[in-house]
Formats: C-alpha cells, sequence, structure tokens
C-alpha cells in the first residue's frame, strides 16, 4: 500500500499520518523523520545532452547502387553478368583486391559457362590469401565429430529447414506447425565421418521449410519464398564473375596446384547403387568432410560436349566458390524467421553464421566466400523488406508468429521473450546410437547472448589481416538496410535504426568489408541489444499497448558518446551495459530500469514522470545528480549494498519510493537506500509491500527503518 512520508517531522503532521494508518488496518504504514538542517540547494537543470538527434545520411552513390533499388539487376538474363550492372556483383568485387583470377574485361560479360581461362598471378594480397586458407587447413583438421557431422547436414538439408533450431526451445512446435521437413535418408556415423566414396541424398528447395498454406504458420513459409525464391537472391553471377577457387584445390599457399584427373571415383548412395565419377585433384591439406567427398563438383559429359573443359581438364570455370551460396541460403531463411519471431533474432543470426563456418569446417568453402555470402544476403534481405508487396508479406509473418507463440507464452504463464528462451533440457544431440540424427530439434545452444556477439563478430571478417591504416573510418549505412531491425527495434523511427547500425558497425581496415559500401560493416547481432553509442541525443518512445519488444526490451551493449537519453512513453526499457555516455538520462514516461551499476553512464538522471527501477548487484553510480520531480523510484534491495549512489545532490522533489527487499529484514533494521554529496527533498510516499518502515532523511542519505 502506499503511504505519504513526511517533509519533516512536525508533530501535527506525524499525528495525522498516525491516525491515517490506524484506521487502515489492513496495511502496513510507511512514515519518515528529517535529521537535517535547513539547507537551500537549488534544483539541478534538466540534462541538456547536444540538443539534437543523430541523422546518418544517404551515402552518394551512382549506378548500379543503390542496391535496393537496383537489385533486379541480379536476376536479369544480361545484367547479371555484368560487374557494372549487377549491384550484388558490384558490392562484392572487393575480392579482387585479394585474389583476382578473371580478366576486368571478362568481368564486364561473363556468362553461366564461366571463364575460359585465368589470370597467370592471381593472388593479390598473398598475407590475406594465405590467411584465409590457412584457417580452412586449421579448422578441417581439428574438427570434432559433431562439427563434421552438422556441416554434413548443413551442406545436405535443405537451408531453409537447416537453420530452424535457431529458434531454440521452438524449433520442433515450429516444424510441426509450419509442415517444415527433411526427407535425406538417414546416414549413419561412420558413412559421414570415415566413407570418402558415400553419397547422401540432398534437399534443396522451398518445399522442406513447409507449407504456405499452413493455418498458424503459412505465412511465415511465404517470407522464406519471398526471400529466397522470389527476390534476385542467387549467388551465381557473382560465382561466375570472380570464379574463385574452392578450398579443396589450393595449397597452403592459395595456389592451384593440379594433379590430373581421377576418372574412376566410386559413389555409391544409400540404397547401394554405385556410379563412376571423374574428379579434379590437387595437392591440398584441406581435409573435406569424408561423408561429402562425392558433393565435390564432377565432370559432366554436356559439358564436354560443350568444349567446356575435357576429360583430363579442370573443371573449374564452373565450380566458383565466392560468394557461398549455402551461405547466402542460410542467411536468407534465417532473416526471414528472424523478422517474423524477433524474440530469437539475435540466435537466428548466429545460427546462419554457423552454417556460414560449416561450409568452411565442411572443406567446401573458404572465409572469403562466407563473407561473400552474408554481405549478399544482407542486400536480398533489405531489398525485399523495401519491396512493398514483399513486405506485407512480412508483416504477414510477423503477425503469425507472434500470434501463435505468443498465445503459447500465454498459457505457460510467460511473456514470449520468457517463453522463447526456456531453458533446454537432455538434448537428444546429432547422434543416435550407430546414425546421425537428421531432424532439427529444441535446443539452447545458441542462448548465450556475449557468446553469440562475440562468434558473429569473429565471423565476419575471420581474423583476416587489418589494415590499421584504414581503421577508424566512419561507418556507411547503405539506404534501407534499416529495415532489416525494424521488427527487433519496432519503437525506433527508421532514422534512429540507421543510427544504431551506425554506432554498432564493426570497424573498417578490413578485406573486402570496406567495399561494399557498408553492407559488410553491419553487425546484426549486436544492433540487435540496441545503440553502441549515443552520437546525438535519443529519445525513445515506447508504446507498451503493442505488445512485444514495444512493451519492454533491454539494450545490453556498452553505450558510450555525448547524447542524452530521454525515455518517454509507455514500455519498459533495461539497460545492462557498462555504459559511460555523458548527455544524462531523462525519464518522462514508462520504466527505465538500471540492470547494471553503470547503467546511465556518466551523466545526471532527472525522473520527471515514468519509473525508475534499480536492480542491480552492487551499487548503481549516478556521475552526477538524481532529481527526483515526480514518478516512481522503485528500487530492489539485499540490505547490504546501497542501491543509488550520486556523486552530485539527489534532489526529491516528490514522487514515489517502492521498496522491494530480497529478504524480509528485522524490526529495528536501519537500510540505505539513496546517497549523494547533499540529500534535499523528501518523497510524497513509500511502499514497501509488506514491511512496515519509517524513511529517514539526512544530510547525505535516505535510509529506511524497518518498524
Amino acid at each position: 500500500m502506499l503511504y505519504h512520508s513526511l517533509r519533516g517531522a512536525l508533530p501535527a503532521r506525524l499525528a495525522l499520518a498516525i491516525a491515517v494508518a490506524m484506521s487502515l488496518s489492513a496495511c502496513k504504514s510507511s512514515s519518515s523523520s528529517n535529521d537535517r538542517s535547513p539547507i537551500a540547494i537549488e534544483k539541478p537543470a534538466k540534462p541538456a545532452g547536444l540538443d539534437n538527434e543523430q541523422t546518418v545520411a544517404l551515402p552518394e552513390v551512382s549506378y548500379p547502387l543503390p542496391a535496393i533499388r537496383f537489385a533486379d539487376n541480379n536476376a536479369d538474363g544480361t545484367a547479371r553478368w555484368v560487374l557494372a550492372d549487377n549491384p550484388m556483383a558490384h558490392l562484392l568485387d572487393g575480392i579482387n583486391s585479394i585474389w583476382q583470377g578473371t580478366s576486368d574485361h571478362y568481368q564486364q560479360g561473363a556468362s553461366g559457362d564461366g571463364p575460359d581461362h585465368y589470370l597467370a598471378d592471381p593472388i593479390v594480397d598473398a598475407a590475406a590469401w594465405e590467411a584465409n586458407i590457412q584457417y580452412v587447413i586449421d579448422v578441417t583438421k581439428d574438427r570434432s565429430d559433431d562439427e563434421a557431422i552438422l556441416a554434413f547436414l548443413d551442406d545436405v538439408r535443405s537451408k531453409n529447414y537447416s537453420v530452424i533450431d535457431g529458434l531454440g526451445p521452438l524449433t520442433e512446435a515450429y516444424v510441426a506447425a509450419s509442415g517444415a521437413y527433411t526427407d535425406i535418408p538417414v546416414p549413419s556415423v561412420s558413412q559421414v565421418l570415415q566413407d570418402e566414396h558415400f553419397q547422401s541424398g540432398v534437399n534443396d528447395g522451398i518445399a522442406w521449410a513447409g507449407d504456405q498454406n499452413a493455418p498458424e504458420l503459412g505465412a511465415v513459409v511465404r517470407l522464406v519464398d519471398a526471400f529466397r525464391q522470389r527476390s534476385p537472391a542467387s549467388t551465381n553471377a557473382s560465382k561466375y564473375i570472380f570464379s574463385t577457387p574452392r578450398p579443396w584445390r589450393m595449397n597452403d599457399l592459395g595456389e592451384i596446384e593440379y594433379l590430373g584427373t581421377d576418372k574412376n571415383y566410386q559413389c555409391t548412395d544409400s540404397s547401394g547403387a554405385t556410379t563412376s565419377r571423374v574428379i579434379d585433384t590437387y595437392i591440398t591439406s584441406v581435409s573435406v568432410v569424408p561423408g561429402l567427398m562425392c558433393a565435390r563438383r564432377q565432370h559432366s559429359a554436356g559439358d564436354y560436349d560443350k568444349g567446356l573443359y575435357t576429360i583430363d581438364t579442370e573443371n573449374r570455370r564452373k565450380d566458383g566458390g565466392y560468394p557461398s551460396g549455402h551461405t547466402n541460403a542460410g542467411y536468407l531463411a534465417a532473416m526471414a524467421y528472424a523478422y517474423a519471431l524477433p524474440q530469437r533474432y539475435s540466435e537466428m543470426l548466429t545460427r546462419a553464421s554457423l552454417l556460414g563456418e560449416s561450409r568452411i569446417i565442411a572443406g567446401m568453402h573458404s572465409p572469403v566466400d562466407v563473407i561473400g555470402g552474408r554481405i549478399h544476403s544482407m542486400i536480398v534481405t533489405a531489398h525485399a523488406l523495401n519491396q512493398p508487396h514483399l513486405l506485407d508479406d512480412a508483416t504477414a509473418a510477423y503477425q503469425a508468429a507472434q500470434q501463435y507463440f505468443g498465445d503459447m507464452a500465454a498459457a505457460a504463464d510467460m511473456d514470449l521473450y520468457e517463453y522463447a528462451h526456456r531453458p533446454v533440457d537432455n538434448e537428444p544431440g546429432l547422434i543416435d546410437g550407430a546414425l546421425v540424427r537428421t531432424e532439427v530439434f529444441n535446443t539452447s545452444k545458441y542462448d548465450d547472448n556475449e557468446l553469440n556477439k562475440e562468434l558473429y563478430r569473429f565471423r565476419m571478417t575471420y581474423g583476416l589481416p587489418h589494415d590499421e591504416t584504414k581503421a577508424g573510418q566512419a561507418p556507411v549505412i547503405p539506404e534501407g538496410a534499416e529495415a532489416l531491425l525494424a521488427t527487433r527495434l519496432p519503437y525506433l523511427t527508421a532514422e534512429q535504426r540507421r543510427a544504431v547500425l551506425y554506432t554498432t558497425a564493426i570497424d573498417s581496415g578490413y578485406p573486402i568489408l570496406d567495399d561494399t559500401n557498408g553492407w559488410g560493416r553491419l553487425d546484426l547481432v549486436t544492433a540487435a541489444d540496441g545503440y553502441g553509442a549515443f552520437i546525438g541525443d535519443v529519445t525513445v518512445n515506447m508504446d507498451a499497448s503493442q505488445d512485444g519488444f514495444n512493451q519492454r526490451d533491454q539494450w545490453r551493449n556498452d553505450i558510450s558518446g555525448e547524447g542524452r537519453l530521454t525515455k518517454a512513453g509507455s514500455g519498459h526499457l533495461v539497460l545492462t551495459g557498462e555504459n559511460t555516455y555523458t548527455g544524462g538520462t531523462l525519464v518522462q514516461g514508462g520504466t527505465l530500469e538500471a540492470g547494471s551499476t553503470s547503467a546511465f553512464g556518466e551523466g545526471d538522471l532527472y525522473m520527471e514522470d515514468g519509473t525508475v527501477r534499480v536492480d542491480v548487484e552492487g551499487t548503481l553510480t549516478i556521475e552526477g545528480n538524481l532529481t527526483i520531480d515526480a514518478g516512481t523510484l522503485s528500487l530492489n534491495t539485499d540490505g547490504n549494498d546501497i542501491p543509488v549512489k550520486a556523486s552530485g545532490i539527489v534532489y526529491i522533489d516528490g514522487g514515489s519510493l517502492q521498496l522491494d527487499f530480497a529478504n524480509t529484514p528485522a524490526t529495528g533494521t536501519q537500510i540505505t537506500l539513496l546517497s549523494g554529496q547533499a540529500v534535499t527533498g523528501a518523497f510524497d510516499s513509500v511502499d514497501a509491500g509488506d514491511v512496515d518502515v519509517e524513511l529517514v532523511y539526512d544530510s547525505n542519505s535516505v535510509a529506511a527503518v524497518v518498524l
């Protein structure tokens, strides 16, 4: 129950308060005392901030950019083969600064037959190219059985199906309601890990994503279809334009030492049928997963007939590695699931990055291929979300997923985020006795947020050499990229989402990334945790009536900068980072929660309305003044640490204080709640639940005495 506390120890008001308390026998009473001498302290001003919001300008570009406008050229029969016309290939041409095997002339007019010759000295950046192949050598030598099996599954299953387990504890429920499935013949563990002549079945296509007419989640399947099938999503044109080698065709320096063909390589499928193939052979230290050896590109009699190569020459011209098509496909499917169910946004993107890693572990792709596939997918997804008819599909998918899983969460008396992050016990694993488990299952594998951020950022660059002379360049945020965060940060404006992308982008100076007009530097997993810096003032206006992240969200990045944060509207925002922003914090509505001891940075905290909730281990430090003009200050305390310390003035001009004790303190216990260089004023009311307290004010603290 709420009770008005006293602004001083006036006997008449104290008697009145006691009389009121005695008349309300069902409630606990609270009162206050004041041991301070009157000191005139001027009320602090509201934090000024920078008096402007960050605006991220659109980059100045020329045709074939911006990509969201000209991406359809990637599906055009003529334009897609021309580097100057195809925005996807154009944005991926940073590979030419590392390895360029085809001529400038060819790259302006490639074809589906691939190049008929290669440049004599294709390695441009030997250090980067050698680091690229060395990573493949290392991971293919050191992979675990589980990693090899997952790499196998991520190769042969539909990518639409394979990444579904990024949904964590919702995986099996999604599969059941969407109709997603895999029907590859179940291999034995030994076939995957030991049999270099095993030929697996393969699923590839939209069918394995599920039923587009499924009553509950068909709309989500349609969004996967929109991103993968109804968008200009193919990587083939770029593969043929750049025609980089697969890692199993390279030696330790990334050179190609061709040994000739194996003209009788036997492959046996699950039914026991055996075929003979012609396979190119090379000097290489890359170890392909044994069960995928038969997935290497074989020679084609049809290509012989066309004169593209002979039985004795390489078929490399039709087997480019950059960008990785599997990686692109995995990210596109994952982005569809993440858009529809942003409660698993970071986890889905992490799962997509793992599919890219699986391509390297398999020995089928190198880091640059995977980097290119990720970038390609971001462009395709943003293009799709900027097309009105496909945005309609995306909106329908979001609504369907929120309704279906929201109902399940409500039945479990949880909010959807909590429900989507339930721990999974007794996960079955990828090995089922002597067999491989081919179906996805519920998992907690992707639920370590900090690890997700670490892995995703590493996989953006794979540790390729960083040119320090090119570091520190301002991020470029391409037109339309803000759409990628639309459901993850729905309470922000499009301009604010651009600022989030800007303040969470990876540094410049990495191979390929700087040449992508910003696409390659977008770190979506970090961006999903909100701003990385307040370069301008930020106003967060949440509307809790819209549910989802509009109702409650948390920003887990370490926020720097000179801007001010204003929390307005309704909704509940939690800050958990080690924040250092200096522009101050203004609370005008809803709830702003401190989830770390430095949540509110290094400026003033000013409560104009709404609620500030403090629930941290230790003490929340306010590096400035704390002004409580109105609203509610809610403190969780264990009685050991002072919940809030201000280095400046604590100015209390009313408002209410809410206390939640971890353990009921003994009668007579005095617990310091607030401290500052000077404390003035008093709360209008205090609510300590079932605990009867008296507030004690002195010149530099506020304490509660248990009655």
